[in-house]
């Protein structure tokens, strides 16, 4: 009886321990019978991830999937409709714990952390923030007491600690690999394990080292984008940790709850740990009771242990689950009150991606998360306190985003500046729905009209530009925009813009100017004028909230500032420019810090490794400073560098040291270095007046008059220096200044000032000729490779050391603003110096006013190509995928690309003849054209076929459709194509004119007028002329050259080639105009930089003397950048002929003004 009682009251506890877990189990087993019927897709799904998507971001990875899901669902094989790796693969007990320990919370992150416990090889991590690596130490931190083991490939031990580890079942982490591994890793990334005397062991080079299964290996890569080898990827598991957008966010959140509400985040973090402890409890339990049910064996209520866990089961679940109960609860309470702080998150995440982007531009611009973690802290601790959530929240984003733009700024070059603040203006507006990524992406890299129109305005609108405003209209914001030049009253204001100073203080037409917004209003000047396009987008950055005026004016270069925010462990490098030396900058800083006398200094070259090292180790113990110069001469030492600046964060250093790099940009600089310092740009002087002050800095009253002549040397002293000061800043107007932008430095002053001085002293009389060939010649002209460089260089200097220049007040440019002052003392020179013009005009350098807006496109075509770079690859608006863009226009260019040239035919028609050396130009270069429209049809074919998966896409063809969809000429095309700066769209059209050209040369004999613009190598064409001249007249071809004739007929009104010679057309000048009427060269029209050349008669003649007066020397060019190479052929790849083009000015003025011709533009003229 008493037996039956137990067993009653036993049975009563297992009835009622088990009707607890009923409902969870009945439904576990009704949602474990659904996935077991979708088992088969699902696994497949998943294994495919686990298999090939690690390295791909989570764009890409949900692309796949959703095709791959259409691929199993076309052939029926079962899957669950929201099948993933997740809810496949995934232990939400294990992931809990996995969050806990910092794996970020992203669906990315949670993939990855499953990939990588589920893979049956070693993981590779892609983790340029560190995160990953972060993560697997606190993990491994919690299944050993002294944490898991670090290693490095170049570690002198590597090798004892991975025996090590493996002897003892550690987990081992190897950071900052590269791009590839040791050979010694091989046997461990194969697991070939062995058994011997029982024993499993693996072999390491000649070590037999006994295997223990809890050995773990993971390795991690700082490389952003590494590129890791095929046969590397077959032995290795690659996960792809670059933090993404919503995973960074999180952890901006938690870090700014912290510190503005940190009552919530502690909840929000205990929370955290009590459910991951419950669940795990729960679990706990539940394995337990499955454990000893299968284990029990005769009469189950014979087993007392069973019936007692159940009963104590109960209680335990009930209470856990209460607990859970309410924490769910608290957890949403604590999240609504975190969410406040969401667009503070949003917004650091936005920058911090802004920032990262900064690396493709330069190398030099790295930075860390941990960097940009501190700058948040602090900015949170430092910015200005509201009572209202909204004010504070307000306050928190624009402090912080001006202070990530002086930071950030300090370490940029001038020139990307004005691009950081519009990366930032934008990438905000964007990220708040203000901005379409379409139009965003439309101002940067254009695009083709997808319609043909007739220009309305063609006398003030050029063709290039209509096209664009053609393309703009195609814009869904921008329709029906083109009419505005059709509309009476809207022409004039459109005009009004093509013409006014500051066009983006002009108001559209009231439709538009009420439709659109500031940034679509520049989307037209960019079309219209972008000569003023930075100051539209200074105008538009001052507007906006999110930024404003701080954001263009950058702060000044402050040593101080830099060094304040510094630690003995942080090196400060120094990022370079041509001709920048900030050495007597930091050597006057060190005076001032009482650092100098013991500022050890070193230029890094070959050898002068060890004995940096030996300096740095020395300074870190005594509280010294080190400076190594020129880090980029010594790169095969960067990595040793690299590696006594990690372990100098694990050193006692004196806090007084400190470690000053400098280095001109270079890829091979190490990052951990740039992300971790703090990087600064020193650059030269720029323009006119600070390079003729700087200059006059150098000298001394006593210098100034150490001369036995010294008031003529005073004044021709100050020419040299302007001389000096004009060829410098001459480098800003592009190739109109130089053609080969040239680092003139500091030496080639000082070196000719010497020789002035000693020529002085020297010389009863001033040997000016002789100061001007040292000078030009030696001195400066010894830097100067290009021809028509070293004549430009001769002008200019013939104008300052001159006896003109010994005449008070004489003027060096036209406007007479620049003057030879009176003899005085430096601070005299340097007060005439400070009233001269800041900006010069372009006249001071002897160009015409036009020239200033020739630098200003450059400048802004220099803009938008480096954003272009930034920009994702990926498609906007249109509806249609990226892929389906690019095909839709690689089939639209086949279809224009014309056909082929039929070389029997042309033999046929034109043999090859000693008295008509025409027709061999003919059949080259129509092979030549015939090379490329073959290259042509067959990339665009194997293109599409890519593209549509039926052959694999190379790496050239994946370069070609990214130049197809950022309208750039493919390089492939370039290689073996013409010399062209035309985007796609025009070169396109430019390809057909070309064609037809010879097209209706061999059709209709040969032409009476060439268009020179349509020769693949005009110089044969040139050759060829003089070859029929040579042979007509029995004249050696070496005494032959061209007399120059311009004529006043259209090529169209020219119906005959001449008997000599031939006529050419097709030319453009730039820096002038051809005056008809007074048959002279003469200068631009405002605004017009570039007129059609009236055709010119080649006449040949034999020993011809070339004129010395009346003409200027014209170089003809085949593109705008004017440089160009040598080429096989003996040829300059740019470079044409020189053009005598009468002129009634001396031809120095047209030389200081860089006029030349060029045979096409950026674009394709009518």
């Amino acid at each position: 009886v008493d037996l039956c009682k137990v067993k009653l009251d036993r049975a009563d506890k297992l009835i009622g321990g088990l009707s607890g877990e009923k409902k969870r189990w009945a439904s576990t087993i009704r949602r474990l019978e659904n996935d077991y019927r979708f088992l088969p897709g699902d696994v497949l799904i998943s294994a495919g991830a686990v298999s090939y998507l690690g390295a791909f971001v989570g764009e890409y990875r949900k692309d796949i999937i959703a095709k791959w899901k259409e691929h199993i669902n076309a052939y029926n094989i079962p899957l669950s409709p929201d099948a993933s790796v997740v809810s496949t693969l995934g232990d939400a007990v294990q992931i809990r714990k996995w969050n806990v320990c910092g794996l970020p919370t992203d669906e990315l992150s949670v993939e990855n952390g499953i990939i990588m416990n589920r893979a049956r090889r070693w993981p590779l991590l892609i983790d340029p923030q560190e995160q990953a690596s972060s993560f697997i130490k606190k993990l491994g931190g919690s299944m050993f007491e002294d944490g898991i083991k670090i290693a490095k490939l170049t570690d002198k031990n590597f090798a004892r600690v991975m025996e090590n580890a493996i002897r003892m079942g550690r987990w081992v982490l190897i950071e900052s690999v590269q791009e590839a591994l040791d050979p010694m890793l091989d046997p461990i990334l194969g697991k070939h394990v062995f058994v011997e005397a029982g024993v499993k062991s693996i072999r390491l080079g000649d070590t037999t080292i006994p295997w223990v299964d809890t050995f773990r290996l993971y390795m991690s890569s700082k490389l952003p984008n590494p590129h890791y080898a095929p046969e590397l990827q077959v032995k290795i598991t690659l996960l792809n940790f670059t933090i993404t957008p919503s995973g960074l966010e999180d952890q901006m959140l938690n870090m700014v709850v912290a510190k503005e509400q940190p009552d919530l985040q502690v909840k929000k973090v205990g929370l955290i740990k009590q459910m991951a402890k419950a669940k795990n409890q729960l679990q706990d339990i539940e394995d337990a009771i499955l454990d000893l049910l299968k284990s029990s064996e005769g009469d189950i209520l014979a087993d007392e242990q069973l019936i007692q866990t159940l009963d104590n089961s109960k209680k335990t679940s009930k209470e856990i689950s209460e607990q859970l109960r309410e924490a769910e609860v608290v957890e949403k309470e604590i999240d609504v009150g975190r969410s406040k702080y969401k667009p503070v998150a949003v917004r650091a995440s936005v920058l911090y991606f802004c920032i990262a982007d900064l690396a493709k531009i330069d190398p030099m611009y790295q930075y860390s998360l941990e960097w940009f973690s501190k700058l948040f802290e602090r900015a949170i601790a430092n910015s200005k306190p509201s009572s209202e959530i909204e004010g504070r929240l307000l306050n928190l984003n624009n402090h912080f985003t001006l202070s990530l733009y002086e930071n950030v700024c300090r370490s940029l070059f001038e020139i990307h500046k004005l691009l950081f603040s519009l990366l930032l203006t934008v990438r905000i507006l964007i990220g708040q729905d203000k901005i379409d990524p379409q139009n965003w992406r439309f101002l940067v890299a254009g695009g083709p009209p997808k319609k043909t129109m007739q220009n309305p305005c063609g006398s003030w609108l050029k063709p290039n530009v209509w096209r664009g405003i053609v393309a703009l209209s195609d814009l869904p914001t921008f329709e029906g925009f083109e009419l505005s030049f059709m509309d009476a009253k809207s022409k004039g204001t459109m005009r009004t813009i093509a013409e006014h100073e500051q066009p983006h203080k002009v108001k559209l037409p009231k439709r538009w100017n009420e439709r659109l917004t500031a940034f679509q209003k520049i989307m037209i000047i960019k079309i219209m004028r972008p000569d003023k396009m930075t100051g539209a987008i200074q105008n538009f950055i001052m507007g906006e909230n999110v930024t404003g005026k701080a954001f263009v004016e950058p702060p000044p270069f402050d040593l101080i500032k830099s060094y304040n925010a510094s630690r003995a462990q942080t090196p400060l490098v120094f990022v370079l420019s041509s001709g920048a030396d900030p050495a007597k900058l930091l050597y006057d800083f060190a005076e001032s810090k009482g650092m100098r006398e013991t500022l050890r200094a070193i230029s890094l070259g070959q050898g002068q490794g060890p004995k940096a090292e030996r300096f740095i180790v020395d300074a870190a113990k005594k509280g010294t400073w080190v400076l190594l110069q020129n880090c980029h001469l010594a790169i095969s030492w960067l990595p040793t560098l690299e590696k006594i600046c990690e372990d100098l964060k694990d050193q006692d250093v004196d806090p007084n040291f400190r470690l000053w790099l400098t280095s001109l940009p270079s890829p091979k600089f190490p990052v951990s270095i740039l992300q971790n310092g703090i990087k600064m740009t020193n650059e030269p002087p720029k323009g006119l007046r600070a390079n003729l002050r700087g200059s006059f800095l150098t000298f001394s009253d006593e210098e100034l008059t150490n001369c036995s002549k010294p008031k003529e040397f005073q004044m021709l002293l100050y020419g040299l220096c302007f001389f000096h000061a004009n060829v410098l800043a001459r480098r800003e107007y592009g190739p109109l200044g130089w053609n080969i932008p040239y680092a003139f430095t500091q030496g080639d002053l000082d070196v000719s000032v010497a020789h002035l001085r000693e020529f002085l002293d020297m010389y009863e009389d001033i040997p000016y000729n002789v100061l001007n060939y040292l000078i030009y010649d030696i001195n400066y002209g010894g830097r100067v490779t290009d021809d028509k460089d070293r004549r430009t260089l001769q002008h200019i200097l013939q104008g300052f050391m001159a006896p003109t220049t010994l005449r008070q007040g004489h003027a060096f440019s036209s406007s007479g603003r620049y003057v030879s002052p009176e003899p005085g003392n430096l601070q005299h020179y340097l007060k005439h110096i400070s009233n001269l013009p800041l900006v010069p005009m372009p006249e001071a350098f002897g160009m015409h006013a036009n020239a200033e807006i020739t630098s200003a496109n450059a400048a802004t075509a220099t803009l938008f190509r480096t954003i272009l770079e930034l920009l994702p690859r990926e498609a906007v608006g249109s509806g249609k995928s990226r892929e389906e863009q690019i095909y839709d226009q690689a089939e639209n260019i086949l279809k224009q690309v014309p056909a082929a040239f039929n070389m029997k035919e042309i033999t046929r028609k034109y043999p090859l003849r000693l008295e008509e050396s025409m027709n061999t130009v003919l059949a080259q270069e129509t092979m030549r054209y015939n090379k490329l429209i073959n290259v042509m049809r067959s990339t665009l074919q194997e293109l599409m076929k890519a593209l549509k998966g039926y052959v694999v896409m190379s790496g050239q063809l994946e370069a070609m459709a990214n130049s197809l969809y950022d309208n750039l000429v493919p390089e492939l095309w370039e290689t073996v194509g013409f010399k062209s700066l035309m985007p796609l769209a025009s070169w396109t059209q430019d390809l057909i004119n070309r064609c037809s050209f010879f097209s209706k040369w061999i059709a209709e004999g040969i032409p009476s007028v060439f268009w020179i613009s349509g020769f693949f190598f005009p110089q044969a064409f040139l050759t060829g002329a003089k070859q029929n001249f040579a042979r007509k007249f029995k004249k050696a071809i070496d005494g032959v050259s061209f007399n120059f004739k311009i004529l006043h007929q259209k090529p169209s009104d020219i119906k005959e080639g001449p008997s000599d010679g031939c006529y050419i057309e097709g030319l453009f000048i730039e820096g002038a105009q051809w005056d008809e009427k007074a048959c002279s060269i003469s200068n631009s029209r405002p605004k017009e930089l570039f007129t059609k050349m009236a055709p010119i008669w080649l006449l040949p003649e034999f020993e011809r003397k070339v004129p010395s007066t009346g003409v200027y020397r014209c170089p003809v060019y085949k593109v705008l950048t004017r440089s160009g190479t040598l080429s096989t052929t003996g040829h300059s790849t740019n470079f044409i002929l020189w053009v005598e083009i009468p002129s009634k000015d001396p031809e120095t003025k047209w030389i200081k003004a860089g006029v030349a011709l060029f045979t096409a533009l950026k674009y394709v003229v009518d």
